[in-house]
């Protein structure tokens, strides 16, 4: 049973439904061609492997009798890498979400089976002290101290 034969373009079409593919043609010195098939990258956190590219040298009669097979096997495996990548990334999120849930099941009990303290009320909040002004926890002043505090009570009057 042979498989019907596609051209260039026809092969290309798959991978051509969602990205955009970069083709390069070259003529070597031993007069062979050399084709680069490269897809491009449809966002950043995409997998390398859904950008590899597909390298062939050969004679222009080959390259017209082989190359459709050899688009097809590209193709099918480019397709089959991105269908296991999108398994992989389900099955991961999957997961995470199976442990993140666990966890808080884990959580809840715990906090069911501890009696929690009501909470110690606040401290009154304190005013703005001033710089001379004193708390309660301040040390009494020095006797030094008390005698310059007196003093400057006492010569409040200024001359004029």
């Amino acid at each position: 049973m042979s498989c019907p034969s596609t051209g260039l373009f026809q092969g290309l079409a798959p991978l051509l439904d969602n990205r955009t593919i970069i083709l390069t043609l070259a003529k070597t010195q031993g007069g062979l061609v050399t084709l680069n098939v490269i897809p491009k990258k449809v966002s950043d956190d995409e997998s390398d492997a859904l950008t590899t590219a597909l390298y062939i040298t050969a004679a222009a009669e080959e390259l017209d009798r082989d190359l459709p097979a050899q688009l097809r096997e590209y193709t099918t495996a480019h397709a089959q890498a991105a269908s296991n990548i999108e398994r992989v990334k389900a099955d991961l999120a999957a997961a995470e979400k199976a442990e993140r849930e666990a966890a808080d099941e884990k959580r809840a009990k715990k906090a069911k089976g501890k009696v929690v303290p009501p909470a110690a009320p606040a401290p009154a909040p304190q005013g703005t002290l001033g710089l001379f002004d004193q708390t309660a926890d301040d040390p009494v002043p020095s006797s030094a101290a008390q005698q310059l505090q007196a003093e400057n009570s006492q010569s409040d009057d200024y001359p004029d």
